[in-house]
């Protein structure tokens, strides 16, 4: 995306619209690896796996990865859903504020 001579970005409603729907789906299908991963984890072990070198993976695994793969990843997800809803918001026209400004501006 040319940022021209003014070294602006024009966002338009729909990039934000968008960017919420990509984080939506991403959100969906990675909470839906997340649980496939856990049954297979716990599925594994002790069933297929045991011993010490199971039960030092099952620890890395609840301490490392359950928590990337849940409160990490939601935290990101939240970030980038609020940043587009910010800019989301404060684009003019979104509640038909330009349109407004410009009823405005003829009289």
């Amino acid at each position: 995306m040319a940022m021209g001579s003014t070294n602006t970005v024009n966002i338009t409603h729909k990039m934000m619209q968008d960017i919420l729907s990509a984080v939506s789906d991403y959100r969906a299908k990675a909470n839906a690896l997340a649980e496939q991963l856990d049954a297979t984890v716990n599925g594994l072990i002790p069933s297929n796996f045991s011993g010490s070198a199971a039960d030092g993976f099952k620890i890395f695994y609840t301490q490392n990865i359950v928590p990337a793969n849940g409160e990490g990843l939601k935290g990101l997800l939240d970030a980038v859903e609020g940043m587009a809803n910010g800019i989301l918001d404060s684009i003019p026209g979104a509640n038909g504020l330009d349109d407004q400004l410009g009823d405005g501006n003829r009289q």
